[in-house]
């Protein structure tokens, strides 16, 4: 947001310079993010007057003028063809530097040169020249009462300005604005705020024999006001409304758009103004369509509006996208001779639904979107239609419509100075908060010696809480001025909540497992997000920033493949990560949102080298079995590992489930989708859902301590000959299920093929632990469980034990 200062002096009276202004405006919250100063000098620059005019005797489209810049006539040659005797022009003189670069970015000096064999003492400048439009066409011709010799700066009555950039939060609409920045100045200057602004006397008469005016969606339009100017000339602003609108960044236009710019800019109330003629049956009509509309704005550019959009239509079509961008078959032109001045209050979440499904924001939709004073479109339209009444020499209708079917209600607001003083930490008097509330103009009244009832202005929608009026005494009277604290309250931190410690847990297991976290972006590319995951459970952004980030991830596995693409780009072999996200859905439910299944995921992920070469041996390859221990470990940590059951869908997937709950997959990763990553490593994923964990009871118990057992463990082998397609884990979820509470652990510790054991066989081997508490187990305890076992195996699997 650009603020001028001069601009600003116009309504606050201080002799501060611009940098103090800046620091005080930080302080009241709106901060200053840079200074720049603008305006040229225009030195050596002058008022000339031309007194004769004759042809270059060497060159058709050159001319000689002589040129009375004084205190001398001097010989200027020119090319611009409307160059003509009388004529006061401006003149860069010998010496003078050009305020506009030249094409290669440096600035022309003038000189004394020779020109086809003539003289040139000077140069007779244009506009564009002079950095004070575009017109390159020809030379810009001065108004006779000059005098030749006038300093140029004098007679354009040229500026120099300093211009504040103001980071402005979304709460501050109010501020979008030089009176809503001045407002604020003067409160904290002590000053009054010299606004041109007045309340509106009802007209007595309306339009209504010149427009009709409907408001077919008062939900989305609340307010309609229009005032109408007759007999205008189109032409160019004065040199004043230029200055103000270059100063914030805006190019002139004319006298009549300008003027709703500067309005605009001045006090926060977008304008539009409509050539009256090309209004069909002289109507205006505020709705919205079922389907969607093709509609050509005024930068000439052809957009499809979405159905619902809001538009101002005449009698026939639309003419503008209401609070966005008006359209060229109405807008203001040289042939202009009526004007009709909008000034609306449109539904701020309207405007940004509509703004940002154009991808289109203006100064309007910018202001409408975050909310406007609802009281301010007669007042706004009013000066509007004087300014351009007397800038184009126009003449104002008598009255104006206002058709108003919504109408703001008052907000009251209470507040307790001793609650200012105690969160503020001050001494304030109830008259000292009343002075400052006043100066802000919220009309506080005394309910008490404590209380103050305040009414809220309506161009504040940010204040609905007495702490939301503390704050404004707060930053009036100065952070700075409140006294240091001599002592400070002990604040005890909130508990964990038991997901917290959940997250917390799993974040430790994984760094205690060798794991570095990762943190990624939860948008992917289309093409990414169909590598990874159906498309029917996309959900896509509706106004992506870019191709690369339109839909939101379904899994973990997205931002771990683009994370092991970058590392092994750069020469890393060995990498172990871990992320815990978001990842989302598209669900017939919601978790937060109807239609989008959100969940939290824990994601761990390998790719590369387990070890390198060493002089110990070769280097090794991560494999799955290393992900699938890991995963396990972490079960066997959370203390879930005995209710868990693995199933498999193909090659390259398996799955942990508790129940009919899936609450871990693991995967190898396909050669197409690591081809999509433009990844040649093979690469393995296991993704834990946290949010199916967090309702499990075992989850949440405290740990306990248990003495270790002063008696040793027995180890007992067995080999079991079983089909090929019998799975370890299974055998071993038996093996657990039979063996009891004696069996302390079971691992695999050898799988054999070969062709003594049969055709389509395989031999895996077991080492089963056991462990009594009270006794040192021997052969005569574990053989029993043992047979019980091998019998188990016998009849579910076929299983036969190796001699």
């Amino acid at each position: 947001m650009k603020i001028s200062v001069n601009w600003l002096r116009e309504y606050v009276e201080t002799e501060l310079s611009a940098t103090d202004i800046a620091e005080k405006l930080t302080l009241l919250g709106l901060e200053v993010e840079t200074i720049e100063s603008i305006g040229q000098e225009f030195n050596q620059m002058v008022v000339g007057r031309v007194n004769d005019v004759r042809d270059h005797p060497n060159a058709d489209k050159l001319r000689i003028c002589d040129v009375n810049i004084g205190d001398t006539v001097s010989q200027i040659v020119c090319g611009a063809p409307n160059v003509a005797a009388g004529q006061n022009v401006a003149v860069a003189t010998v010496g003078a530097t050009m305020p506009e670069p030249l094409p290669n970015g440096e600035y022309l000096t003038i000189k004394k040169v020779k020109l086809r064999g003539e003289s040139s003492e000077g140069m007779i400048c244009s506009e564009a020249e002079l950095g004070l439009g575009n017109d390159h066409s020809g030379i810009m011709v001065l108004n006779d009462t000059f005098t030749p010799g006038q300093p140029l700066k004098e007679a354009l009555g040229i500026e120099q300005d300093t211009v504040l950039e103001i980071a402005l939060t979304p709460n501050r609409p109010d501020a979008a604005s030089h009176i809503g920045v001045a407002r604020d100045l003067a409160a904290v200057l002590n000053q009054t705020l010299h606004s041109p602004y007045q309340d509106i006397v009802p007209a007595e008469q309306d339009l209504s024999d010149d427009i009709t005016i409907k408001i077919e969606n008062s939900d989305k339009c609340h307010r309609y006001a229009a005032f109408m100017v007759k007999n205008v000339t189109i032409g160019k602003s004065p040199a004043w409304l230029k200055q103000r609108l270059q100063a914030v960044g805006l190019r002139p236009i004319n006298n009549v758009v300008d003027v709703t710019n500067f309005i605009l800019h001045e006090v926060g109330q977008p304008l539009h103004a409509f050539d009256y003629d090309k209004l069909s049956d002289h109507k205006i009509v505020v709705k919205d369509f079922d389907e969607p509309v093709s509609f050509t704005t005024l930068d000439d550019v052809e957009r499809t509006v979405p159905a619902g959009t809001l538009f101002i239509c005449d009698g026939k079509q639309p003419v503008a996208i209401a609070g966005v961008m008006g359209g060229e078959e109405s807008e203001v032109g040289p042939d202009t001779k009526t004007i009709l001045i909008e000034s609306a209050y449109f539904n701020p979440s309207h405007i940004r639904r509509a703004s940002k499904a154009l991808a289109l924001q203006t100064d309007s939709s910018y202001r409408f979107e975050r909310g406007i004073d609802p009281t301010g479109q007669v007042r706004a339209a009013k000066r509007a239609a004087d300014l351009i009444a007397e800038l184009s020499g126009g003449t104002l209708v008598p009255g104006y419509s206002d058709v108003h079917p919504v109408s703001a209600e008052p907000r009251h607001v209470e507040v307790r100075n001793s609650r200012i003083n105690r969160l503020l930490g001050t001494d304030l008097s109830i008259e000292e908060s009343e002075t400052i509330l006043e100066s802000l103009e919220f009309e506080p009244s005394r309910k008490d010696k404590n209380r103050l009832t305040c009414k809220v202005p309506y161009f504040r929608p940010d204040v609905t809480r007495e702490v939301d009026l503390i704050e404004e005494v707060g930053r009036v009277y100065d952070y700075n001025n409140i006294p240091r604290p001599t002592t400070s309250p002990f604040v005890a931190p909130e508990p964990l909540t038991d997901w917290e410690i959940l997250v917390e847990r799993l974040r430790e297991y994984a760094v205690s497992q060798a794991y570095k976290e990762i943190s990624t972006n939860s948008l992917l590319s289309k093409k990414e997000a169909q590598l990874l995951s159906d498309e029917t459970n996309h959900i896509d952004t509706l106004n992506p920033v870019s191709q690369e980030n339109t839909t939101l991830r379904t899994h973990l596995a997205g931002g771990f493949l683009k994370a092991v693409k970058y590392n092994l780009s750069r020469n890393e072999e060995q990498l172990r990560f871990f992320e815990i996200g978001h990842v989302f859905q598209a669900s017939d439910g919601g978790t937060w949102i109807n239609g989008v299944r959100e969940h939290t995921n824990l994601l761990l992920g390998l790719c590369g080298l387990k070890s390198r070469d060493t002089w110990k041996g070769d280097a090794e390859s991560f494999s799955f079995f290393d992900l699938k221990a890991d995963v396990e470990a972490i079960f066997e940590r959370l203390g879930i590992s005995d209710k868990t059951e693995q199933q498999t869908q193909n090659n390259y997937n398996l799955t942990y489930t508790i129940g009919n709950t899936v609450i871990a997959s693991l995967s190898i990763i396909d050669e197409e989708t690591r081809h999509g990553f433009d990844i040649e490593k093979d690469a393995f994923v296991a993704e834990i859902d946290v949010t199916e964990l967090s309702k499990l009871e075992e989850i949440h118990r405290d740990t306990g301590y248990q003495n270790v057992s002063r008696y040793p463990a027995f180890d007992f082998d067995a080999a079991f000959v079983v089909d090929q397609d019998v799975r370890a884990a299974d055998l071993e979820k038996t093996i657990r299920a039979e063996a009891g509470s004696a069996l302390q652990s079971v691992h695999v510790f050898d799988v054999y093929e070969g062709e003594n054991i049969g055709n389509s066989k395989k031999s895996i081997a077991f080492r089963l632990s056991f462990l009594d508490s009270n006794k040192t187990l021997s052969i005569k305890d574990v053989e029993p469980i043992v047979k019980k076992v091998v019998h188990q195996l016998e009849r579910t699997y076929d299983a036969k034990l190796r001699s």
